[in-house]
């Protein structure tokens, strides 16, 4: 599913959110946040705020009220 997750993602080029991410695969949200969780943290995934602009280099994700409204997005990381 990891795999199948990670494939979805890449033919979205804007990303999509936990809720899209569920129902497309058709599984619960916990279950996909938890792939999503793992592909972050190797470095598969990467996540984005609704505008586009990845959350970690804007560093006011506790504050972002685009965020909190919206939520993330997933994209797959670009190659090293």
């Amino acid at each position: 599913m990891l795999n199948q997750l990670v494939n979805l993602l890449a033919e979205k080029e804007n990303g999509l959110s936990l809720a899209e991410i569920s129902r497309e695969m058709k599984a619960q949200p916990s279950a996909v946040m938890s792939m999503i969780d793992l592909l972050v943290q190797k470095g598969k995934l990467v996540e984005i705020g609704p505008d586009g602009k990845y959350c970690d280099a804007c560093g006011l994700q506790s504050d972002c009220n685009l965020l909190k409204a919206r939520g993330k997005r997933y994209v797959v990381a670009s190659p090293a």
